[in-house]
């Protein structure tokens, strides 16, 4: 592989990493401000793309082990429809994807983002198409998933006046300054 292009997916996989990792600080503590909420205020079923405001956090990180089981197998699985869960599970959930993520990116290596992987959609419009995506796709739409429904659960949280836990890039920065500052 030509030296130009192999520093162009190292660039591609440091932004991706840091991406990541910037949704998994945020996700953190917006799954820490939820804990907060009364059960009500966490189930209530709002007509959004999952019921609940629980049901869409757990959909984001069902969806990314989902995709990742997708990538690694070549099979789709598809989790039955979001029903609403305990914070206990989301949190376990949550610390087994987190984990899984982290040890994958941090292996991943530059030349493999553009890999292929083949499957065949189980559901939608698409079923039983055999598809073929790059992991670097897969990647960026993951980060563009977990955004989208970050900020549906704002908004749904602005419709009862609660302020939700934005985290600015700027923040996350700062927090890893104190951290690395602290060690």
């Amino acid at each position: 592989m030509e030296q130009k292009h192999v520093q162009e997916l190292a660039g591609e996989l440091r932004a991706l990493r840091e991406v990541v990792a910037y949704n998994t600080f945020v996700r953190r503590r917006y799954l820490a401000f939820l804990g907060k909420l009364s059960k009500a205020a966490l189930t209530k079923d709002r007509g959004a793309s999952h019921p609940s405001i629980l049901d869409i956090f757990v959909h984001v990180l069902e969806d990314k082990k989902s995709w990742f089981y997708t990538y690694e197998t070549g099979k789709q699985e598809d989790f039955p429809e979001a029903k609403t869960r305990s914070l206990s599970y989301v949190r376990r959930l949550e610390t087994e994807v987190d984990n899984y993520t982290h040890n994958f990116m941090r292996e991943l290596e530059p030349e493999s983002i553009n890999k292929p992987f083949r499957f065949t959609v189980s559901s939608g419009p698409e079923k039983g198409q055999l598809i073929t995506w790059s992991l670097k796709g897969m990647l960026w739409h993951l980060v563009e998933e977990e955004l989208q429904h970050r900020g549906e659960i704002n908004a749904l949280l602005w419709q009862e006046n609660i302020d939700p836990p934005v985290t600015s890039w700027w923040r996350w920065e700062k927090a890893l300054e104190k951290t690395s500052r602290e060690k």
